[in-house]
Protein backbone atom coordinates (compact mmCIF):
# COMPACT_ATOMS: atom_id res chain seq x y z
CA UNK A 1 0.00 0.00 0.00
CA UNK A 2 1.39 3.39 -0.93
CA UNK A 3 1.69 6.08 1.66
CA UNK A 4 -0.44 9.19 1.11
CA UNK A 5 1.59 12.34 0.96
CA UNK A 6 0.22 15.23 3.00
CA UNK A 7 -0.28 18.32 0.89
CA UNK A 8 1.38 21.48 2.17
CA UNK A 9 -1.11 24.31 2.83
CA UNK A 10 -0.01 26.42 -0.16
CA UNK A 11 -0.36 23.46 -2.50
CA UNK A 12 -3.79 22.72 -1.00
CA UNK A 13 -4.85 26.27 -1.89
CA UNK A 14 -3.46 25.77 -5.38
CA UNK A 15 -5.41 22.53 -5.76
CA UNK A 16 -8.57 24.37 -4.70
CA UNK A 17 -7.82 27.08 -7.26
CA UNK A 18 -7.48 24.46 -10.01
CA UNK A 19 -10.67 22.78 -8.78
CA UNK A 20 -12.59 26.08 -8.92
CA UNK A 21 -11.41 26.83 -12.47
CA UNK A 22 -12.20 23.26 -13.53
CA UNK A 23 -15.72 23.50 -12.09
CA UNK A 24 -16.19 26.94 -13.67
CA UNK A 25 -15.29 25.56 -17.09
CA UNK A 26 -17.41 22.47 -16.49
CA UNK A 27 -20.36 24.80 -15.97
CA UNK A 28 -19.35 26.63 -19.14
CA UNK A 29 -19.37 23.32 -21.03
CA UNK A 30 -22.75 22.27 -19.59
CA UNK A 31 -24.25 25.67 -20.32
CA UNK A 32 -23.02 25.61 -23.90
CA UNK A 33 -24.56 22.17 -24.43
CA UNK A 34 -27.85 22.51 -22.57
CA UNK A 35 -28.66 26.10 -23.58
CA UNK A 36 -27.29 26.01 -27.12
CA UNK A 37 -30.57 27.11 -28.75
CA UNK A 38 -31.00 30.05 -26.39
CA UNK A 39 -27.34 31.01 -26.70
CA UNK A 40 -27.51 30.79 -30.48
CA UNK A 41 -30.51 33.14 -30.43
CA UNK A 42 -29.27 35.75 -27.97
CA UNK A 43 -25.50 35.52 -27.78
CA UNK A 44 -23.34 37.23 -30.34
CA UNK A 45 -20.42 35.66 -32.17
CA UNK A 46 -18.85 33.09 -31.66
CA UNK A 47 -21.83 31.30 -30.13
CA UNK A 48 -22.50 28.11 -28.19
CA UNK A 49 -20.01 25.91 -30.04
CA UNK A 50 -17.14 28.14 -28.90
CA UNK A 51 -18.47 28.20 -25.33
CA UNK A 52 -18.82 24.41 -25.25
CA UNK A 53 -15.48 23.72 -26.91
CA UNK A 54 -13.44 26.02 -24.68
CA UNK A 55 -15.30 24.76 -21.62
CA UNK A 56 -14.51 21.18 -22.59
CA UNK A 57 -10.83 21.90 -23.25
CA UNK A 58 -10.27 23.66 -19.92
CA UNK A 59 -12.37 21.14 -17.98
CA UNK A 60 -10.31 18.23 -19.31
CA UNK A 61 -7.10 20.17 -18.68
CA UNK A 62 -8.19 20.95 -15.11
CA UNK A 63 -9.03 17.30 -14.45
CA UNK A 64 -5.61 16.35 -15.77
CA UNK A 65 -3.91 18.83 -13.40
CA UNK A 66 -5.95 17.62 -10.45
CA UNK A 67 -4.94 14.06 -11.30
CA UNK A 68 -1.27 15.08 -11.53
CA UNK A 69 -1.52 16.77 -8.11
CA UNK A 70 -3.04 13.61 -6.68
CA UNK A 71 -0.20 11.55 -8.17
CA UNK A 72 2.36 14.13 -6.98
CA UNK A 73 3.96 13.79 -10.38
CA UNK A 74 7.35 15.42 -10.78
CA UNK A 75 6.27 17.17 -14.00
CA UNK A 76 3.22 18.80 -12.37
CA UNK A 77 5.17 21.97 -11.60
CA UNK A 78 6.25 22.57 -15.18
CA UNK A 79 2.86 21.76 -16.64
CA UNK A 80 1.08 23.97 -14.09
CA UNK A 81 3.22 27.02 -14.87
CA UNK A 82 2.69 26.54 -18.60
CA UNK A 83 -1.03 25.93 -18.18
CA UNK A 84 -1.50 28.98 -15.95
CA UNK A 85 0.18 31.13 -18.58
CA UNK A 86 -1.91 29.59 -21.37
CA UNK A 87 -5.13 30.04 -19.42
CA UNK A 88 -4.33 33.70 -18.67
CA UNK A 89 -3.40 34.30 -22.32
CA UNK A 90 -6.60 32.61 -23.53
CA UNK A 91 -8.67 34.64 -21.05
CA UNK A 92 -7.25 37.94 -22.30
CA UNK A 93 -7.36 37.01 -26.00
CA UNK A 94 -10.98 35.98 -25.49
CA UNK A 95 -11.72 39.22 -23.67
CA UNK A 96 -9.94 41.50 -26.16
CA UNK A 97 -10.61 39.80 -29.50
CA UNK A 98 -13.69 37.58 -29.16
CA UNK A 99 -16.01 39.50 -26.86
CA UNK A 100 -17.84 42.38 -28.46
CA UNK A 101 -16.81 45.11 -26.04
CA UNK A 102 -14.43 45.68 -23.18
CA UNK A 103 -16.12 45.67 -19.80
CA UNK A 104 -15.61 48.46 -17.31
CA UNK A 105 -14.05 46.10 -14.74
CA UNK A 106 -11.02 45.17 -16.87
CA UNK A 107 -8.49 46.74 -14.45
CA UNK A 108 -9.82 44.50 -11.67
CA UNK A 109 -9.60 41.45 -13.95
CA UNK A 110 -6.03 42.36 -14.87
CA UNK A 111 -5.08 42.75 -11.21
CA UNK A 112 -6.62 39.38 -10.30
CA UNK A 113 -4.84 37.73 -13.24
CA UNK A 114 -1.49 39.12 -12.09
CA UNK A 115 -2.10 38.13 -8.45
CA UNK A 116 -3.12 34.57 -9.37
CA UNK A 117 -0.18 34.10 -11.74
CA UNK A 118 2.19 35.44 -9.08
CA UNK A 119 0.72 33.09 -6.46
CA UNK A 120 1.03 30.09 -8.78
CA UNK A 121 4.64 30.97 -9.59
CA UNK A 122 5.40 31.49 -5.90
CA UNK A 123 3.98 28.10 -4.92
CA UNK A 124 5.55 26.21 -7.81
CA UNK A 125 9.03 27.69 -7.35
CA UNK A 126 9.01 27.66 -3.53
CA UNK A 127 11.87 25.35 -2.42
CA UNK A 128 9.73 24.05 0.44
CA UNK A 129 7.19 22.74 -2.06
CA UNK A 130 9.84 21.07 -4.23
CA UNK A 131 9.92 18.24 -1.71
CA UNK A 132 6.28 17.45 -2.38
CA UNK A 133 6.70 17.34 -6.15
CA UNK A 134 9.86 15.21 -6.00
CA UNK A 135 8.49 12.48 -3.72
CA UNK A 136 7.26 10.34 -6.58
CA UNK A 137 6.58 10.56 -10.25
CA UNK A 138 4.92 8.50 -12.92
Amino acid sequence: MTERIKLPFRITLLVWLVLIFTAWNGVRLATGLMWRDTLATYVAYPGPLYISLTGAIWTVAGLFWLWSFWRAAIWTRVVLIGAAGLYAAWFWVDRLLVQAQMRANWPFDLLITIILLAYIAFVVFDPYNENYFEKRGL
